[in-house]
């Protein structure tokens, strides 16, 4: 997924290589007739084609308009606060994506009643296209759990995608949750809700605002989707 974004800017770059070799034949048409004519067209179109995606490809990675345009509606980049309901109770946590040009990365946490965290995710697999889905695999830290104080095990999380109109990014998905070991292995969380806060520029101000939406509602947390 993120290679062949990455082989449509080469060979954008190229077809713009092979332009500006053109033109120059062009503008300068005495040149053809050089013996130097041919090791110059290729080192200059060399020199130019490196330059060219190695700026591009710098200037896209710290600009956060242009990943949005490279990633189109993959770009997650950002933190997101995740919700699901069991039994009447609310379950809660958040993600943090970090994404560049080439990796979509998962890090996060599922609070307990004092939104303290009781899970800790990373991910381990890049995201996966899976018709129409996508899915992502991360090593899950219990950090209480029936098995014991600290329990690594693992998670499956597919996400569906929201469809917004135009240029507009995601700021919803669906998601399932399937958890492979420790006291939850096997559980699977069906319909959890995940949401982009956009404004956030911290894991903190998410959490800030979960206690905002949470505190003092009913709450348990034997599991947790992350």
């Amino acid at each position: 997924m993120p290679g062949s974004k990455r082989e449509t800017l080469n060979n954008l770059v190229l077809l713009a290589v092979l332009f500006f070799a053109l033109k120059i034949s062009q503008i300068l048409p005495g040149l053809q007739s050089s013996i130097w004519y041919i090791p110059v067209s290729m080192l200059t179109a060399t020199g130019f084609y490196v330059f060219a995606i190695r700026a591009i490809f710098f200037t896209v990675a710290r600009s956060e308009l242009l990943l949005r345009i490279y990633w189109g509606r993959l770009f997650l980049s950002g933190y997101w606060s995740y919700e699901y309901t069991r039994d009447g109770k609310n379950y809660f946590g958040f993600w943090r994506f970090e994404q560049d040009l080439d990796h979509i990365r998962v890090i996060g946490s599922g609070l307990n009643e004092r939104f303290l965290p009781r899970t800790i995710v990373r991910s381990v697999s890049p995201l996966i296209e899976d018709q129409g889905a996508y899915w992502v695999l991360n090593a899950r830290t219990e950090l209480d759990s029936e098995s014991g104080p600290i329990t690594l095990v693992y998670s499956k999380t597919t996400l569906i995608l929201d469809s917004p109109k135009g240029f507009k990014p995601v700021i919803t998905m669906r998601a399932t949750t399937e958890i492979y070991g420790g006291s939850s292995s096997g559980h699977l969380h069906p319909d959890v809700l995940f949401r982009k806060h956009v404004k956030a520029k911290s894991d903190e101000e998410v959490i800030a605002d979960l206690r905002k939406k949470y505190q003092g509602h009913q709450y348990s947390s034997p599991e947790n989707v992350s």
